[in-house]
């Protein structure tokens, strides 16, 4: 007895040493070695969905192989294996139109379409399902303005587009910020003009910053349907979503225009350094300022504040900020220059704030309101490198 036990234990020590966990297994698939030929991983890929069947490093990464050797019959059978698994889920069928599977599987609308109606029949207030459903009508409609297509096609894509998103609208406050633009857009082309006033009148802002403010959408976004809203505001919110992790990291308030306290407040995130916050408050002639330094990197993780510090200033050195912000003509600067951030450099955000008002500018490497942002620098005591100034 005792021998069958020790061999037990053997046994399962040896199966528990060539087990992988999920993470190992995510890891093994996420890197290559030199001189590894790409796509060999595939035992790996599945043996990562035995552990979590709905893995989507494990199916994208099959989609990509069978994708790119042209077995999209293989691509169909992955994913009808996994929705018969999970025979009450949505998630196989949202993923298989997510990521660049339509693309590899070389799915057409209307099949994709069908596969995120098949996911709301079985979740019909599932969020992504909804959005991914009204962002389809919507990329088909801006893609037939394009091409010219005929009225009546327009006029189907963009109500569909209008019941997926408004029901998202309604049902989750958190799409209203982001919604409200193509849902605006959609109400004119349809001329209708109520639900265009509805979807204006709601400002809910849930981070930072107003998504208005880093989008580029142009001065006709609302009547000109050749413009994707939707890529444009995507594109803000990734920028949105890393800003407003950097500040509240630094343990920073969301600047509203509704206190009468008069504030200029600089961002500096450095892709290498640590993120640093300047400001400068005016209440009633009483004038503070304040700084604080992460020990992150401003392009990666902004870490925990490592210093944070502050001190009364005069009102002549108020005055000196004010005038820089006046010679840059800061409060009619547009508050981004380009669609995306630059790569490798710095982003530079300057804010203020004063009762009834509120803007912000958004630079790679300083721009306009350099020297605005480094006369705050240089009534700190920090202490940056040239090099570093960037």
């Amino acid at each position: 007895m005792l021998k069958k036990l020790i061999t037990l234990l053997l046994v399962l020590a040896t199966y528990n040493s060539f087990a992988q966990t999920v993470e190992e297994l995510e890891y093994e698939l996420s890197y290559y070695k030199s001189g590894e030929k790409w796509g060999n991983k595939k035992n790996q890929a599945y043996q990562l969905l035995e552990l979590d069947g709905l893995n989507i490093n494990a199916i994208n990464y099959l989609v990509e192989v069978y994708g790119r050797n042209n077995k999209q019959d293989s691509i169909e059978i992955l994913f009808d294996k996994i929705a018969k698994k999970y025979p009450q889920s949505p998630d196989p069928y949202i993923i298989r139109v997510s990521y660049r599977n339509p693309f590899f599987e070389k799915l057409t609308f209307e099949e994709q379409i069908n596969y995120l109606q098949k996911a709301l029949e079985l979740d019909s207030t599932n969020t992504e399902t909804l959005y991914m459903l009204g962002k389809k009508h919507y990329e088909a409609f801006n893609q037939g303005v394009e091409d010219k297509q005929g009225e009546n096609l327009l006029k189907s894509h963009a109500e569909k587009s209008i019941k997926y998103f408004e029901k998202l609208f309604i049902s989750d406050r958190r799409f209203q910020e982001t919604l409200k633009y193509p849902l605006i857009q959609l109400s004119n082309f349809l001329e209708l003009p109520k639900k265009e006033q509805e979807f204006k009148s709601y400002q809910y802002q849930s981070l930072y910053f107003p998504i208005s403010a880093l989008s580029d959408l142009p001065n006709d976004w609302q009547t000109n349907y050749d413009i994707d809203v939707i890529w444009e505001i995507e594109s803000a919110v990734f920028r949105l979503n890393w800003y407003s992790t950097q500040l509240s990291a630094m343990e920073e308030p969301v600047l509203t225009d509704s206190l009468p306290t008069k504030i200029y407040r600089f961002t500096w995130l450095r892709s290498f350094n640590n993120p640093i916050v300047i400001g400068i408050e005016n209440s009633n002639d009483s004038i503070t300022l304040y700084w604080k330094v992460a020990n992150g990197a401003g392009g990666y993780e902004p870490g925990e504040i490592v210093k944070n510090k502050c001190k009364k200033i005069s009102t002549k050195e108020w005055q000196d900020i004010s005038s820089e912000i006046d010679s840059v003509d800061f409060w009619n600067l547009s508050s981004t220059d380009s669609g995306l951030p630059g790569t490798d450099g710095a982003q530079w955000i300057l804010e203020g704030k004063e009762l009834g008002r509120y803007h912000m500018v958004d630079r790679w490497s300083g721009g306009e309101i350099s020297k605005v942002c480094l006369a705050l620098l240089k009534l700190t005591n920090l202490s940056i490198k040239e090099d570093e100034i960037y």
